[in-house]
C-alpha cells in the first residue's frame, strides 16, 4: 500500500510541477473587498517548509469595506516567521503557509488578525484544488452547528513578495489555548496522577511526523512532539488503544464498560455528521485529531481539511452522493467509526442529531445560503485568483465526471450546491430508516458533579445552586435531550454559590441538560424541562 501511495505522490508532484510551469500569467493587484495581507520575507528570502523563515506582515482591513494596496497596515504591521506548510498541498503551485506572529525581538506575540481571537499561530489555505474556494469554510459552519468549536477564519488576497497569489482562507491553526481548544496544560512536570489524563491533541493520519508518532498512524500535536515526556505520550496511547481494544471486543456497546466509557459520545456523533456531509474523502484516516482534556473522556475533533470533499475528488466514488465514507476500509480508516455504526443507541443518536440540525442551521435553504454569501463575497476575487492560476476546467487531479464543464466559478459553486442538497437529502432517507431506541438523559452527563436547578420546570430563567461559593465559574452551556448546543448563557453571581442566567425566548419546551465548567476544568451539569 505505501509504495502505491508513494508512486502515485511521485506522479502527482510531476503533474503539479507541469501545472506550475504553465500557470504564468501576472495578476497586479490594486483593490479589493477582501482584507489584503502584504508579506515581504527578510532579504528576500526563499520560503521553504522548515525552518520558518523572518518576514514582515501587514494587513489592509478597512472598515469600508474598500482596500487599496496603497492604504496603511491596520489590522497587522509587524514581524512574522513564515513556512510552508501541508503534505501533499505544499506541492501545489499555489503554495499554503503557516507563520507566527513575533514581537520585534522574535518572541512569538499573541495578536488579534482579521476580528479573531488572539493567538501566534496561523495558517494560510491556499484552497488550490477547489476551485469553489469554499470547501474548508462550509465545513467549519457544519461543525460549529454542531456545538464543537471548530477554526475560525476570515478570507483575504495574499501578496508574498511583491508577487500576487491569489484568494486565501486565514484561519485558526488547531492547538490547545483558551481562546481555541481549550484544555488542560500540561507541563513537562505532569507525569502522574490526575495532571496526567489531560489534555492532549492528536491526529490519525497517513502521514509520518517523526518522534512525536505513536503507532497506528497517531501523531502527537499537543504537547508538541519535542516537549512531551514519555510518560504523557504513552498514557494517552494507552488510552486509545484501550478504547480501540473494547470496539474490537464483542461486548463493546455494553452500558459500562463499553465505549461509552472512554468517549464523549457526543462529539463523535458531531465528527460523523460533519465529515458525513461533506462526504469528505479524506475523512477519519487523514487530518483526523483527537483531543482528551483532564479527568475527561477522549473527544473527536476538531475538523481539518476539506478541499476534496463534497465531490471534489474521484477518491472512494467521491463523486457520488450516496454511501457513508466510514464503511470504506482504506487500511486508513480506524475500524471503530463503522463498529461504532453497528450500534442501534449510537446510530439513533446520529438521527436525532441530524434531524433536528436539518431543521435549523443544516436546513437545504441555510446551506445553500451559506454557500451564495461566500460567493458572492468572491466574486470579484475570485475572478484575479483564476486569472493568477488559470484552472476552471482543467484537470489537476482526481477530477469528478464532467469538470472540464466547469470551466466558469458560477459552475463550480452550482456544482457544489447541487452536491450538498442532494447529499444531506440522501442522508435524511438513510438516517429516517434508523430505528428508535431507548437514550438515558445523562448518557453524557453521569459522573460529573450535581448541581441544583430551580424553577424546574423552568419558563424564562433558571437558578443553579452549585453549593460552593468559592468556585470561579467559566462557562454555561445548555443542550437539548438530542445534545445540540442551543445556548451559551451570560450569567450573574451573587458569591453565594447561586447563579441565575435567563433563558433564550426560542428554546421550546422539553428536557434541557446544563453543563457548568469552573476555572478548573471541573464541571458540573444537571438537567431541567421547560414548559411555556
Amino acid at each position: 500500500m505505501k509504495k502505491i501511495y508513494t508512486l502515485v505522490f511521485v506522479v502527482f508532484t510531476f503533474l503539479l510541477n507541469t501545472q506550475n510551469a504553465l500557470s504564468q500569467a501576472v495578476v497586479t493587484l490594486t483593490n479589493s473587498n477582501l482584507p489584503i495581507i502584504v508579506i515581504n520575507t527578510l532579504n528576500n528570502a526563499i520560503i521553504v517548509d522548515d525552518p520558518k523563515v523572518d518576514a514582515h506582515m501587514g494587513i489592509i482591513n478597512n472598515v469600508s469595506g474598500i482596500n487599496k494596496i496603497t492604504d496603511a497596515y491596520n489590522d497587522f504591521n509587524g514581524s512574522i516567521g513564515i513556512e510552508f506548510r501541508g503534505n501533499s498541498t505544499q506541492n501545489y503551485p499555489k503554495k499554503p503557509y503557516i507563520l507566527e506572529t513575533r514581537d520585534a525581538s522574535g518572541n512569538n506575540l499573541d495578536v488579534s488578525l482579521l476580528g479573531m481571537p488572539a493567538d501566534n499561530d496561523w495558517i494560510l489555505l491556499a484552497s488550490y484544488l477547489d476551485r469553489t474556494l469554499i470547501r474548508d469554510a462550509l465545513a467549519h459552519y457544519i461543525s460549529e452547528s454542531t456545538g464543537e468549536w471548530s477554526s475560525h477564519s476570515r478570507y483575504c488576497e495574499l501578496l508574498v513578495n511583491g508577487n500576487y497569489m491569489g484568494v486565501y482562507l486565514l484561519i485558526e491553526k488547531i492547538k490547545r489555548t483558551k481562546n481555541r481548544l481549550n484544555i488542560s496544560k500540561l507541563t513537562i512536570q505532569d507525569n502522574s496522577g490526575e495532571e496526567l489524563t489531560g489534555g492532549y491533541i492528536y491526529e490519525v493520519t497517513g502521514f509520518s511526523s517523526g518522534p512525536g508518532d505513536f503507532d497506528l498512524h497517531r501523531v502527537i500535536h499537543y504537547p508538541k512532539e519535542d516537549e512531551v515526556t514519555s510518560e504523557q505520550l504513552n498514557f494517552i496511547k494507552n488510552y486509545d488503544n484501550d478504547f480501540r481494544n473494547v470496539m474490537a471486543s464483542a461486548t463493546f456497546n455494553d452500558g459500562v464498560n463499553g465505549y461509552e466509557k472512554y468517549i464523549n459520545v457526543n462529539s463523535f456523533v458531531d465528527e460523523l455528521i460533519t465529515q458525513e456531509a461533506m462526504r469528505n474523502s479524506d475523512a477519519y484516516g487523514w487530518s483526523a485529531y483527537f483531543h482528551k482534556d483532564r479527568s475527561n473522556k477522549l473527544e473527536a475533533g476538531p475538523v481539518w481539511d476539506f478541499d476534496q470533499s463534497s465531490g471534489n475528488s474521484t477518491y472512494k466514488d467521491g463523486a457520488s452522493t450516496s454511501g457513508w465514507i466510514f464503511v470504506q476500509d482504506d487500511g486508513y480508516i480506524p475500524t471503530f467509526w463503522a463498529k461504532l455504526w453497528s450500534d442501534p443507541r449510537f446510530k439513533y443518536r446520529v438521527k436525532l442529531m441530524w434531524q433536528e440540525l436539518r431543521t435549523s442551521k443544516l436546513s437545504t435553504s441555510n446551506i445553500n445560503r451559506y454557500i451564495d454569501s461566500c460567493a458572492v463575497l468572491l466574486n470579484q476575487a475570485q475572478e484575479r485568483n483564476f486569472s493568477q492560476w488559470p484552472i476552471l476546467g482543467v484537470f489537476l487531479w482526481r477530477e469528478t465526471i464532467g469538470y472540464q464543464n466547469r470551466n466558469t466559478y458560477e459552475k463550480e459553486v452550482s456544482y457544489l450546491k447541487t452536491y450538498m442538497t442532494n447529499r444531506m437529502a440522501w442522508m435524511d432517507t438513510e438516517l429516517n430508516k434508523v430505528a428508535v431506541v431507548p437514550l438515558s438523559t445523562d448518557d453524557e452527563f453521569a459522573g460529573n458533579s450535581l448541581v441544583k436547578l430551580y424553577p424546574n420546570p423552568a419558563t424564562d430563567y433558571l437558578v443553579i445552586d452549585t453549593g460552593d461559593e468559592n468556585i470561579v465559574i467559566e462557562k454555561i452551556q445548555i443542550y437539548s435531550n438530542t445534545g445540540l448546543l442551543v445556548q451559551k448563557a451570560g450569567f450573574t453571581a451573587d458569591g453565594s454559590g447561586l447563579v441565575k442566567i435567563n433563558l433564550n425566548s426560542g428554546l421550546g419546551n422539553g428536557l434541557y441538560h446544563l453543563k457548568l465548567v469552573t476555572n478548573a476544568n471541573k464541571w458540573y451539569n444537571g438537567n431541567f424541562v421547560i414548559v411555556k
